[in-house]
């Protein structure tokens, strides 16, 4: 049967997790990461967490959220994991488990259910052929899973891909090029530098221009607790950011995005940023950096440039409830 999650079931979902969130591609938790970053997570809900049982045993699980505090969380529900068992990964239990999700999204007035980078519950991920390196989320569904057929089968669509990117830190420098290209810039006034608050205006102003409330929500903190934040600079007007820059515990470089104001573009802010925060990253101990970004995105050749590999595309899937 299908029933919904009781905290009873925490220990065998995490049981579950040992056993089969490896074979997604899911990085390995210790039961007190599994608790925060899942069952413990402020947006988990039993309303919207089913599983699948056979005679007292769970085979498997999903975990969705939504909410009108995450963006877009007024009309959509967004699909966080399922995960089953290896005898009971199939087609059926699959679409029986994401039905029974999609009904609660629907008792819910949500009129989509999604696998977008929207979703606050972030599961860490391991980066294919490195040394157990992580990223911190994903952006929708990896298309070398049965899952993302099997999504695809049931009425969800495939709006966009994402491109996972990493680079290994060791080896790398600001070209001779690109410093040479700030120089030029220096000289319109344009430069990079971290954000000072008292030296620096229109951060916020910035930030509206690039009307990303994830960005908005994020930055704004961090120069309220002056953690570092590269900013790209007209004189001393905000035009762009990259960072937060701070190792993770896994030895990522963690930033939350770049963005240039529009009115700032084709000035070389962008690729300035980038580069700079890698090398910033790298000299906050930082081992590695990795970050995802849409196959058609025109930033995806400044990280190529810079060193960047492919390492996994995902599917942004949405399906009209």
């Amino acid at each position: 049967m299908i029933r919904n999650y009781r905290d009873s079931d925490r220990p065998a979902l995490f049981r579950l997790w040992q056993e089969r969130a490896g074979n997604l591609g899911y990085a390995p938790l210790e039961e007190t990461q599994f608790h925060t970053l899942l069952t413990g997570h402020p947006d988990f809900s039993p309303a919207f967490t089913f599983l699948l049982e056979e005679q007292g045993q769970i085979l498997g699980f999903i975990n969705g959220c939504t909410g009108e505090h995450i963006p877009k969380g007024d009309v959509r529900g967004y699909v966080s994991c399922l995960i089953l068992t290896e005898q009971a990964d199939t087609d059926e239990n699959t679409a029986a488990l994401l039905l029974a999700l999609e009904d609660a999204f629907r008792r819910a007035g949500k009129s989509f259910s999604a696998v977008t980078f929207f979703n606050p519950i972030r599961l860490p991920w391991i980066i294919p052929g490195t040394d157990g390196h992580q990223h911190n989320n994903a952006p929708g569904v990896a298309v070398d899973l049965p899952l993302h057929g099997r999504m695809l089968s049931l009425g969800y669509q495939e709006t966009t891909r994402e491109q996972a990117m990493h680079l290994e830190l060791a080896s790398f420098t600001i070209p001779p090029a690109i410093r040479r290209k700030a120089e030029q810039m220096a000289l319109e006034g344009y430069t990079v530098a971290f954000y000072d608050p008292d030296k620096h205006q229109g951060l916020d102003q910035m930030l509206c221009d690039l009307q990303n409330p994830l960005w908005t929500r994020e930055i704004t903190a961090a120069a309220a607790d002056a953690t570092a934040l590269l900013v790209g600079l007209c004189g001393d007007t905000v035009a762009g950011f990259t960072g937060p820059i701070y190792p993770e515990s896994t030895g990522r470089g963690y930033f939350a995005g770049i963005g240039v104001s529009p009115r700032y573009e084709h000035h070389g802010l962008g690729k300035l940023l980038f580069y700079t925060l890698c090398q910033q990253e790298k000299e906050a101990g930082a081992r590695y950096m990795s970050l995802f970004t849409g196959e058609t995105n025109p930033a995806r050749r400044i990280y190529l440039e810079a060193g960047f590999q492919i390492a996994r595309t995902f599917g942004v899937l949405i399906k009209e409830l």
